[in-house]
């Protein structure tokens, strides 16, 4: 739960606020008192610890941007959004270097203070992550890296870390477990880019606008996603082989378009018959059997879009033929296209 405090002297701009619909809507946020007394604003700061706290300015008198700074550097944690009057780039650019999260301009438009509210929750938490969370990350990290096992181990404790530090508030602890789950993320796609081809992105990303979901929801999910992570890194781990690597590489980074042995060899300036024998010889495998799996797997992310046309995911794939694209899903998977991005709309509108 968000917190937003007002001052206010006149009272008129605090009152348009108040009858905004955003907050009907928002449960995530709640309105707190205003105050009119500008001498009494350090005390609310220090008893009602708002979240976020509106400074609406004065027009004949103004709001010192030295007292803007005095709040912002004893009240750390509370964003503070400044509703002014002023639109000179050196005014503006003074009260941002004063400490203010955003600046708006009066009269209040409702959709602009709503985006800066929602902005807030962008940069909430993303601190506490990196410092705190950061042994239990990394520790999540390196064991999908090496192959995976202790995913759910890991994950409860970075889970419970979360909901201890954060009260057991539940729109919060939900927060920060979204903003460690995408850090997670973007730790795993800057060490290996091509994992991003394999795991559905907005799955790791969050939306806000989120129902609020149980702890052990919570924790169910990011083992899914995890556990997918690790199964993916084991799967394509052949790619880091000094004698495959440039090969199986090659494939990841360019399984979105047309392959063929004869265009990988081409673009990792090899013969054709040494790219087939060698990635047979070190993986078990025949590359065109990899190529076909690596495709499936790419198509089976894009398949999470229910929007997709199969033949869109089989062109996005580099097929032009959405028949033999279909024939080739249907022999590595047990399922036509069809009927596998109906299996997971069905799983993920119940989850």
């Amino acid at each position: 739960m968000q917190c937003v405090g007002i001052y206010d002297k006149n009272g008129y701009v605090a009152e348009q606020i108040k009858n905004m619909k955003f907050w009907s809507i928002r449960n995530d946020f709640e309105l707190m008192d205003t105050i009119q007394d500008e001498n009494e604003i350090f005390t609310y700061l220090n008893g009602s610890r708002p979240n976020i706290f509106l400074l609406v300015e004065d027009k004949n008198e103004g709001f010192a941007v030295e007292r803007l700074k005095e709040i912002t550097n004893l009240f750390l944690g509370v964003k503070i959004i400044l509703i002014g009057y002023e639109k000179s780039y050196e005014v503006v650019r003074k009260i941002f270097l004063a400490g203010a999260f955003d600046y708006l301009i009066q009269p209040v438009d409702e959709k602009i203070l709503e985006d800066s509210l929602i902005r807030v929750y962008d940069t909430l938490g993303l601190g506490y992550v990196v410092n705190d969370l950061q042994m239990k990350v990394d520790a999540l990290v390196d064991n999908i890296f090496l192959g995976g096992g202790q995913e759910e181990i890991i994950i409860q404790s970075i889970i419970d870390q979360i909901y201890e530090d954060w009260k057991q508030d539940a729109i919060n602890c939900q927060l920060i477990t979204d903003k460690a789950k995408n850090h997670i993320y973007e730790i795993l796609i800057d060490r290996k880019p091509w994992l991003e081809k394999f795991l559905y992105r907005n799955d790791f990303t969050y939306k806000f606008g989120f129902s609020l979901l149980r702890k052990e929801d919570i924790i169910r999910d990011w083992v899914r996603c995890f556990k997918e992570a690790s199964k993916m890194v084991i799967k394509y781990q052949m790619i880091d082989d000094k004698l495959v690597y440039r090969i199986g590489k090659y494939v990841v980074v360019h399984v979105d378009e047309k392959l063929t042995l004869e265009s990988v060899a081409k673009g990792v300036f090899l013969n054709p018959s040494y790219v087939s024998h060698i990635f047979k010889k070190v993986t078990g495998m025949n590359f065109t059997d990899y190529m076909a799996e690596v495709k499936v797997d790419r198509a089976k992310v894009l398949l999470r879009d229910s929007k997709m046309k199969i033949y869109d995911v089989a062109a996005t794939v580099g097929y032009s033929n959405s028949e033999y694209f279909a024939k080739t899903f249907r022999k590595k998977t047990g399922y036509a296209p069809v009927a596998y991005q109906k299996m997971l709309a069905e799983m993920y509108d119940q989850n």
